[in-house]
């Protein structure tokens, strides 16, 4: 199966936005494109130069292709499960970002799941109901779920 350059252009793309992926990522990534293509496409290139963040997100959009959007958002939940630390104080904001991966990807069933996990957090968080630590094994359990390693199919 071949993947689009579009796909891995949305993967870091949506990952810039959500702060998921840095930019030297996407440079590192755009440099392996070039070293791999005879003729690599001029808006690869374009993405290969340091830019900052502001810049790089359009570039990326330039990129031509078919985006296969579930695989993108199967590996953007990957890379913020594999960043997702213990500590609990991170723990609303990865829910918002992948209420925010769910959201890029026009994917509102997902989206959904993770806003009922970050009501749960409020509610524990206010000593209503639940733990916070039952919202993170919740939360784990739908990134692993939803989410696989980048680049792996």
């Amino acid at each position: 199966m071949s993947i689009s350059l579009a796909s891995f252009a949305q993967y870091f793309r949506i990952g810039l936005e959500l702060g998921i992926v840095a930019p030297d990522q996407v440079k590192d990534w755009a440099i392996s494109v070039i070293d791999e293509m005879n003729e690599p496409p001029a808006e690869i290139i374009e993405v290969s130069w340091s830019k900052p963040r502001s810049e790089l997100i359009p570039d990326l959009n330039e990129v031509k292709g078919e985006a296969d959007l579930e695989l993108v958002r199967r590996w953007l939940l990957g890379t913020l499960s594999s960043n997702l630390g213990s500590a609990n104080d991170h723990l609303e904001q990865a829910i918002r970002q992948a209420m925010g991966i769910s959201r890029a990807v026009r994917n509102h069933d997902l989206y959904y799941v993770f806003d009922a996990i970050e009501d749960e957090l409020h509610l524990a968080r206010t000593q209503v109901y639940g733990t916070v630590e039952e919202c993170r094994e919740e939360f784990n359990s739908a990134l692993k779920e939803y989410g696989v390693l980048p680049f792996v199919t």
